[in-house]
């Protein structure tokens, strides 16, 4: 792995590759929105193919949800040790292989399985790709890279739905999960090709890593981080609601073609 090297004279370290790794982590941000809110915009088309209950259309954000946070404290984890662009580029795979897979349930069990997984993919990249931009870019340049990546959250979720509503009406949901699940793949293999730079290589002063029983009870023991943690969660959690269900009651009580 090269060091990071000096560009047009700047004294400010710049690592080679990075403008690469900045376009593909944001492109895989915004299909990772994309594929989280089409299901939503389609939910009255696979509820009746389906033959589910209200109910049963919003489990599978929530069995996302939940796997979501299982699995990315795990991934976080993994990251320490293993090669960080494998397990995105596996994560990607994973996520987008899922949506696609989501096009051939019979039922509410398999919708369920396969958005469930979803959750899998996602925590693989989420949980990694801030870090990799961080060892990309010493602390003065972050807030603009990392508002790049973050700004694809807001437009993929409105692509979800735009998609989700012309193509579920066109060709129906099932093409639906396929037009915006198999695309991820060749993002996966972009991410094969990235640079995986050195850990922490910006953070020279940062102290070591404590060991997790450590950490949380440091964490429990802070006020703002614990107000800040249930704030978030409460936003998200009014957020999610409405995004899951606003569509569909543009559609059922106010008279909107699903495109």
């Amino acid at each position: 792995m090269r060091e990071p090297r000096a560009v047009n004279g700047d004294k400010k370290p710049v690592v080679e590759g990075a403008l690469f790794a900045v376009v593909v982590l944001a492109a895989m941000n915004l299909l990772n929105y994309i594929d989280r809110w089409v299901p939503s915009a389609v939910k009255d088309l696979f509820k009746e193919d389906l033959k589910l209950t209200d109910t049963q259309t919003s489990l599978p954000l929530s069995a996302f949800i939940l796997v979501y946070m299982v699995a990315s404290p795990i991934f976080g984890s993994l990251a320490d040790k293993a090669p960080r662009k494998l397990l995105i580029a596996f994560g990607v795979a994973a996520w987008s292989l899922a949506t696609a897979a989501a096009a051939f349930a019979n039922g509410f069990a398999t919708l369920l399985i396969a958005r469930a997984a979803v959750g899998i993919g996602e925590a693989a990249y989420a949980t990694i790709a801030p870090a990799i931009l961080a060892d990309y870019f010493p602390p003065e340049k972050r807030n603009r890279i990392f508002t790049i990546f973050y700004v694809a959250t807001p437009v993929g979720s409105a692509i979800g739905f735009v998609l989700g509503g012309i193509l579920g009406e066109q060709w129906g949901w099932r093409a639906a999960f396929l037009a915006v699940g198999l695309p991820g793949l060749l993002v996966a293999l972009l991410a094969l090709v990235m640079r995986d730079p050195p850990r922490g290589q910006f953070d020279v002063d940062s102290a070591p890593a404590p060991p997790w029983g450590t950490a949380l009870r440091q964490l429990a023991n802070n006020p703002a981080y614990l107000y800040t943690v249930a704030g978030y969660v409460a936003v998200t959690v009014a957020t999610g609601g409405i995004a899951d269900w606003f569509a569909t009651y543009l559609s059922r009580h106010r008279g909107f073609e699903l495109s």
